[in-house]
């Protein structure tokens, strides 16, 4: 059957009481007021930060056929750009740089405007061949169709009203207790759009992360984490049924949506929240990581001794004086020249600059791979980004 358009308003909608909406709303609701107070020391948190948006890009890029596994992509990490960018691995990068740009500008009770919506598509689709746009940051002139949807887009003649209308329910004064609902609302309401020739998925998967500051979900020190995009990259067919659903217009269909939306963010958040304690953190993630440097020789066993006495305080702060039981047969300058390596390869970072004491670094180092695959033991990254697509 051919694909047809089909208007319907855009609205929130009045789940009945004992709808599974209504307690997810109330969990998350109950999280967003939540002041987290963890443990983790906020130079390690901004390096989990910096994961979680490698796992958002990631994730985003291989919804819309993407071939680049995770392990593809932390060994371009790890390489420092030594090897050639293909253009798949552009693609993830700009999805990062859109993510930075969002952090940069929205902050909570920040209005989404339609010129910020642009620029997003404009660094997604930058320089890009295979999913670039010949118009970045320009709304489509001409009829797109959805792969495999019978929801044909508005015509593009109405685009700029339906986005008008989309920013304006964004931005509106409503009670606060449909914020969430018109997170999962919006999303599908700029895919049903389709504004843009192309880029139209991850754009709206980058708006969503958007929304959920704008809303209060702040990653700011001693906040949160936040992985939306594994909700929809966990199965990628689910989250095109689900969409199909909401084209329908009903209540149903958006309710039914809603509820796939948030019950994910909702296990998201409720999973990486545990990573905001530090002894979770340590034992699960960071030790485990660097001994699996250490089996793999991308550490000495003294690096390895280094790191994890680096690890053992509150602050997870090093000092050379700090490390004389690791060394105990050398002088203070042998000390430092171990030391000096592990910064020169950016496993330790010096807190401030110049300063003498150190903390891990994991962000963009050999122990980025130990991390990504202890994270992924633990339940913190969709298996789905480890599988190569037919």
């Amino acid at each position: 059957m051919s694909p047809n358009f089909s208007h319907h308003e855009l609205r929130v909608i009045n789940p009945s009481f004992d709808s599974p909406l209504v307690d997810t709303l109330t969990e998350l609701e109950y999280l967003r007021r939540l002041q987290l107070y963890g443990s983790t020391p906020p130079y390690l948190f901004f390096q989990l930060k910096r994961i979680f948006h490698i796992f958002e890009s990631l994730g985003s890029a291989r919804i819309e056929g993407n071939h680049t596994t995770l392990a593809d992509y932390v060994e371009h990490i790890v390489s420092e750009g030594e090897r050639p960018r293909s253009d798949q691995l552009r693609e993830i990068e700009n999805i990062e740089q859109a993510m930075d740009y969002i952090d940069s500008s929205i902050q909570p009770g920040d209005d989404i405007t339609g010129q910020f919506i642009r620029e997003l598509h404009q660094i997604t689709v930058n320089n890009l061949h295979r999913e670039g746009d010949k118009t970045p940051g320009a709304y489509r002139t001409g009829q797109v169709v959805i792969a495999q949807s019978e929801h044909l887009p508005p015509d593009a003649s109405t685009v700029p009203m339906y986005m008008d209308e989309l920013v304006t329910f964004i931005n509106r004064d409503d009670p606060q207790k449909y914020d969430l609902m018109k997170v999962a609302i919006a999303h599908h309401r700029f895919g049903w759009i389709h504004p843009f020739s192309n880029g139209n998925g991850r754009v709206v998967r980058l708006m969503t992360y958007a929304l959920m500051l704008k809303y209060g979900f702040n990653v700011g020190a001693g906040n949160r984490l936040l992985n939306p995009t594994a909700v929809f990259c966990n199965d990628r067919q689910k989250y095109y049924e689900m969409l199909s659903i909401a084209d329908s217009g009903t209540d149903d269909g958006l309710e039914n949506w809603c509820v796939y939306v948030l019950s994910g963010v909702l296990d998201e958040m409720n999973k990486v929240d545990q990573l905001l304690n530090y002894e979770f953190l340590r034992q699960r993630v960071l030790n485990p990581a660097i001994r699996y440097a250490l089996e793999r020789q991308q550490v000495t066993k003294l690096e390895a001794a280094v790191l994890e006495a680096s690890l053992r305080s509150e602050a997870a702060v090093v000092k050379s004086v700090d490390l004389v039981p690791v060394m105990p047969d050398m002088t203070s300058q042998q000390r430092t020249y171990q030391i000096r390596k592990l910064v020169d390869r950016h496993m330790l970072i010096p807190l401030t600059e110049g300063a003498r004491s150190y903390y891990a670094g994991f962000a963009n180092s050999y122990l980025l791979r130990g991390v990504m695959r202890m994270l992924q033991q633990e339940g913190f990254i969709p298996s789905a980004l480890e599988q190569r697509h037919d």
